[in-house]
């Protein structure tokens, strides 16, 4: 009797421990790697991907433990990683089957060491039960940052754009750091120093250079010169004209281009000096010796045209356009005012070109319209159709006014928001917000515009937008724009106006 309650006792402790799980404390990690036995790196490397699937699998949560078990993980694949890579490149020009095996298993390598850090970071952020791991954010953030700049780099392998939403997650992850003070505190990843802006840096680089169609062997010389060039540019929060080159928005689902007349700043916009970092590739290529001859050139000069932008090509396209600048003239516009010819808020412009992300237009003269005013635009009022814009630049050339516009949004409506009466520290008088849709060619979410007196962070709020009332949960500041507020939202619930009331 005494040995059945000892096995019952044994089967409630396993159970405690996740089932027998391998990865429940440091020591049993530590064992199931010492009795991982294979006849090759390749075997080995296998039983090692398998390994870190079945951690993520657990869905356990995040422990200090926990994360040091994922870093024994870690450890123990990042060398036979490399050779796995090396084996990769070498049989590019003979054996495709192994070549496609081989770059299979580094990709899901790297998925899942991304995947488990994210969800690392994700849970030391979230949940009360992590504030153990809060201390160790630097670690996990520059390790999330590192694999999903890996994941990243293999799909150039396979000539495939790495899709918005994983240019998404790196600016998310950087801009949280950043925003922590830990963009810039080093870590040690498989003996070498790094720190989590190093790593963004990296990733917006290669996204640059833009190496599709480039073979796996010259995609990671790419990598290894810019890895080894010191001192790598950081982003930086503040533009200078002599230095900056390459502008990246934190708000977007994309990488850096080059600056242009685009000399704004803004809470989400870092600006980059890659001049140096040009020069030096320029100055390679008339040494090169252990890369292919001109490959270095090739890069420096699409680092220096800031990348190949498919999507950010203008079109010209002339024509009127009716404008109402500033919140009061949007606000009458998006209201069903009358014809042009009746409403003293509106101007012609002439429109000049139109890319995905806004408009160019010429002005007849020059006029008071500091960067970030909004404007409603719309080629014919009567059909009540607009489209809301911030103002980014603006310069004369030729005799001619320019201005240049970023689109906020295809569909912005006219809605009052209001607080109810348990909400302290903010107007109760209700007000004409600007809602800003999401749309199936916008990238992020809905973002609603506001007067600066009805904003309080995590404050709820009531929208109305004709008969249903929305319960509304205010998000972080995006943007400024003359003593109106742009922020994020998340809506909560929603219910006919008659049963709110």
């Amino acid at each position: 009797m005494n040995d059945f309650f000892e096995m019952l006792g044994a089967i409630t402790r396993r159970r405690k421990t996740g089932g027998g799980s391998p990865f429940a404390s440091v020591k049993t990690t530590e064992k199931w790697l010492k009795n991982l036995h294979a006849d090759s790196d390749y075997d080995m490397h296998h039983a090692l991907v398998e390994g870190l699937e079945r951690f993520n699998a657990e869905n356990e949560i995040a422990t200090l433990t926990r994360m040091k078990s994922l870093m024994k993980l870690e450890e123990a694949g990042l060398p036979l990683q490399a050779r796995i890579v090396e084996q990769y490149v070498r049989n590019q020009a003979t054996f495709r089957l192994a070549r496609q095996a081989l770059w299979r298993e580094s990709w899901v390598f790297w998925s899942l060491l991304a995947e488990a850090w994210l969800c690392m970071l994700k849970q030391a952020y979230r949940n009360p039960a992590s504030v153990e791991l809060k201390p160790f954010a630097a670690e996990i953030a520059t390790r999330a940052m590192r694999y999903a700049g890996r994941v990243m780099r293999w799909d150039y392998h396979q000539a495939r754009h790495p899709a918005a939403s994983a240019w998404r997650r790196v600016n998310k992850i950087y801009r949280l750091i950043e925003r922590d003070g830990f963009s810039t505190r080093t870590v040690q990843i498989g003996g070498q120093s790094t720190h989590c802006a190093r790593e963004y840096t990296l990733i917006v680089l290669t996204g640059l250079v833009h190496p599709l169609g480039y073979r796996a062997r010259e995609i990671e010389s790419i990598a290894r010169l810019l890895e080894d060039y010191e001192p790598l540019p950081l982003p930086a929060t503040v533009p200078q004209r002599d230095v900056h080159t390459h502008l990246v928005d934190l708000s977007l689902s994309e990488g850096a281009a080059v600056l242009e007349s685009e000399w704004v700043q803004g809470r989400r916009l870092r600006y980059l000096a890659l001049g140096p970092l040009v020069d030096h590739l320029k100055s390679l290529d008339q040494t090169a010796t252990t890369i292919d001859s001109g490959l270095t050139r090739q890069i420096a000069s699409l680092i220096e045209r800031g990348g190949i932008r498919r999507g950010r090509q203008r079109t010209n396209r002339f024509g009127r356009v009716w404008v109402a600048t500033g919140m009061a003239g949007i606000l009458s516009v998006l209201a069903r005012s009358d014809s042009p010819k009746g409403n003293p808020a509106l101007e012609p412009w002439m429109l000049r070109d139109e890319s995905a992300e806004g408009m160019g237009f010429v002005l007849s003269e020059p006029a008071a319209l500091p960067h970030g005013r909004l404007i409603a635009v719309s080629w014919d009022p009567s059909e009540n159709v607009w489209q809301l814009l911030a103002i980014r630049w603006d310069r004369e050339e030729g005799g001619q006014h320019l201005v240049g516009t970023q689109r906020l949004s295809r569909h912005p409506k006219r809605v009052e928001i209001h607080y109810e009466a348990d909400v302290p520290g903010v107007s109760r008088e209700p007000a004409w917000a600007v809602f800003l849709p999401m749309t199936h060619t916008d990238q992020g979410a809905s973002n609603l515009l506001l007067p600066q007196s009805h904003y309080r962070l995590g404050a709820p709020l009531m929208l109305r937008d004709g008969d249903v009332v929305y319960r509304l949960r205010l998000g972080e500041v995006q943007e400024g724009h003359e003593g109106w507020l742009r922020v994020g939202m998340d809506v909560v619930g929603r219910e006919q106006f008659a049963a709110a009331a």
